[in-house]
């Protein structure tokens, strides 16, 4: 069975590595990469790598549209995607590792029809049984309304078919109150959920308990270096990864994301999921390019994180 992994803000993800980048400079880059991205493909090229077989929809335009498909493809991803008229958007990450920084400039992307929404809509609700599991990744484009994830998670639910949700800002709370499987909040997104400032390890975790309680969901709280904190009913788990030399954290948690849906898909408890979400995000931040990752650290990683049930 597979993953479906909606993708509605898909990109092509450009990651550019300048040695002492500044502004008002011309730079040669030491690195190029290009490739068909945004977080719901991020999300499918990790499923592939870990022995899964996604799919990735959502809504591609022009030149930029059609190199996204193909990049994707020709790494054996399948792709179901809606045309809409215009280019899909290109998103820089621009990284410096010798003053450890990051710059991205996302683009907005182009407004979509209502005809290609009803599109996606109906290819969504087609393809739900033959999937057995569902990620909703990313922001979505103008024009898109903000319960647009609560629907598909409720047509997915209709279904019996669970959904993993990364989002933020309205479409993460309205999709949130449909009840997908798990959310995955990071800090600043929990936060913004519970309403309240969340200083320590301890208040993550009770907002996530909080949540996971008021909405009989699982939350993973993604805390970048610190791992992770995950909720589910009155339980609490803490995962720590080691010190890692980090190349590029772009798409780790995009990485974490594919590591929970393949183990569930599998019959995983959460912390099992939870152990293999940490180090598939940890092992992309080892290598540049979103979403990808090396089979040999993933299982160093595997060994390292220690995973620890605090309530």
């Amino acid at each position: 069975m597979k993953i479906l992994c909606v993708n509605l803000n898909a990109a092509i993800d450009k990651t550019i590595v300048i040695e002492n980048f500044s502004l008002d400079a011309i730079h040669r880059p030491r690195a190029v990469l290009a490739q068909g991205g945004g977080k719901g493909a991020n999300v499918a090229r990790v499923v592939t790598v870990l022995g899964g077989a996604p799919i990735v929809t959502g809504f591609v335009g022009g030149w930029a549209g059609r190199f996204i498909e193909t990049q994707l493809r020709r790494e054996q991803i399948a792709t179901a995607f809606v045309r809409v008229p215009g280019e899909s958007r290109t998103c820089l990450s621009i990284l410096d590792p010798a003053r450890r920084t990051l710059t991205e400039i996302y683009e907005r992307g182009e407004p979509i029809p209502r005809a290609a929404l009803r599109e996606l809509r109906v290819q969504y609700r087609a393809r739900l049984s033959r999937c057995a599991m569902v990620t909703l990744s990313g922001s979505l484009p103008a024009n898109v309304p903000a319960t647009f994830y609560a629907d598909l998670i409720a047509l997915a639910r209709k279904n019996a078919i669970p959904v993993l949700l990364d989002s933020s800002g309205d479409a993460l709370r309205l999709g949130l109150a449909a009840r997908p499987l798990l959310i995955k909040p990071n800090r600043a997104e929990l936060r913004a959920l519970v309403q309240r400032e969340l200083a320590t390890l301890d208040a993550v975790a009770d907002a996530a308990c909080q949540i996971a309680r008021a909405y009989q969901t699982i939350v993973v709280a993604s805390l970048g270096a610190r791992g992770a904190i995950a909720a589910q009913d009155d339980h609490i788990w803490r995962a720590t990864i080691p010190k890692i030399q980090t190349v590029s954290a772009v798409g780790s948690g995009d990485a974490m994301l594919a590591g929970l849906a393949i183990s569930f898909t599998r019959g995983a408890p959460l912390e099992n999921a939870l152990r293999l979400g940490t180090a598939a995000g940890a092992a992309n931040a080892r290598t540049l390019g979103a979403g990808r990752l090396k089979k040999i650290d993933l299982r160093r990683l595997m060994n390292q994180i220690k995973i620890e049930k605090i309530a």
